[in-house]
């Protein structure tokens, strides 16, 4: 029975997955893309349309037999939303969205934030957001974080962020279940950019691609790890975030920097000054688009996209990078490359955070990077339950 519960999650989470993708599919489509049998096919989304999961989207010009037309399926717009949370050393964004991206409402603030007051000020920030949905009568599906730092997504454990000066691993996810029934994943800030990408840009999901998070922070004079521009990268292979054996995929540090600097060679008091002094930020751009132009090559990434405040101020970031791009490649073959901007602005983080867990929610079981990650028709089993709707 066990085994049977499980092929059972394992393929109403295929069908839920590839309806997610290709919104429109048939039944008869559906088990032809799956290799599944129309019989389980059909019982299956019996249960989930009861649910309400998956709607009809009208018939498709296609016949499936004489006189019949195939009827398009598509995931709910309705079935909820998703919440997520930026938390910085000294600011903060929240988003409501559908989980197509749309963001329903949105409020951001200043707060100083550190690993004493992290749970406390993720609790009060979950709560507010929580009162307007009640308010608004919707559907809480669930919560993503995204925070700056070494993070273990599994557990929603922070094992160290120099920004938060968490220097012992803190359970994120432990402290708010004390608070909250819904489901919480946790990230690092730079890969809930590419959840982001890849739950609401599609045409992401064709290509190997590199988010880079820049933001601009307040300085602590003689600080060794607090600088005027904080960086992150996230990376997307084939359709999967690499967080690394430590989790420290992603962590930037100049290859220039040394002993005496931070993330760049730019001295310290020189970072001070940006972005307001173009010279230093054009130098500090000139250092970190030759750095990524390496990593581009060495990966065979070809989309890029800038997020965080470098949005604001781009300066001549993309010309750089497609320069450097060029300068460190040795073959005469034909490249096409995106570099752009994230279409999120300063909310990129958060929508990635929703982002995030819309992705885990139409994900398989046996796809995700730990077995035991709840995410697919089981994470929506276990939404349903917490509610007492199951």
């Amino acid at each position: 029975m066990a085994e049977y519960n499980k092929l059972h999650s394992i393929n109403t989470s295929r069908i839920l997955r590839a309806i997610w993708l290709n919104p429109g599919l048939s039944r008869i489509k559906l088990a032809e893309m799956l290799d599944l049998d129309r019989s389980t096919v059909t019982k299956i989304m019996q249960s989930i349309l009861e649910r309400g999961i998956v709607e009809t989207a009208g018939k498709s010009t296609i016949q499936s037999g004489v006189g019949r037309r195939q009827i398009n399926l598509r995931i709910n717009a309705e079935i909820g939303v998703v919440l997520g949370v930026e938390i910085q050393d000294s600011r903060y964004r929240v988003v409501v969205s559908t989980i197509y991206g749309t963001v329903l409402h949105a409020f951001n603030g200043k707060y100083k934030t550190n690993a004493d007051t992290i749970a406390s000020h993720t609790v009060s920030l979950i709560t507010r957001a929580k009162t307007y949905i009640d308010e608004q009568g919707m559907f809480l599906l669930g919560i993503g974080i995204g925070v700056p730092g070494i993070v273990d997504p599994y557990t929603g454990v922070i094992i160290r962020s120099n920004p938060l000066n968490i220097q012992e691993p803190l359970d994120l996810r432990k402290a708010l279940e004390k608070h909250f029934d819904e489901y919480v994943f946790v990230e690092n800030d730079a890969n809930c950019c590419c959840w982001g990408e890849l739950a609401f840009r599609p045409e992401s999901r064709e290509r190997n691609f590199l988010t880079v998070l820049g933001e601009f922070r307040y300085v602590v004079k003689g600080s060794r790890e607090l600088h005027g521009l904080a960086m992150g990268l996230g990376l997307v292979v084939r359709e999967r975030v690499l967080h690394g054996d430590h989790f420290t995929a992603g962590e930037y540090r100049s290859v220039y920097a040394t002993a005496r600097t931070g993330q760049f060679l730019v001295p310290w008091d020189d970072l001070c000054r940006i972005p307001d002094d173009e010279k230093v930020l054009d130098d500090v751009y000139r250092e970190l688009t030759a750095n990524l132009a390496f990593l581009v090559n060495s990966v065979d990434l070809t989309k890029i996209v800038f997020a965080g405040d470098i949005v604001e101020h781009p300066g001549n970031i993309q010309k750089l990078l497609a320069d450097a791009i060029e300068e460190s490649w040795v073959y005469d073959l034909d490249r096409n490359f995106i570099i752009g901007f994230s279409e999120f602005g300063e909310q990129a983080v958060s929508i990635g955070a929703a982002g995030l867990f819309v992705e885990k929610l139409f994900s398989v079981p046996d796809m995700a990077d730990r077995f035991e990650e709840l995410v697919g028709y089981d994470l929506y089993e276990y939404i349903l339950k917490q509610k007492g709707l199951s």
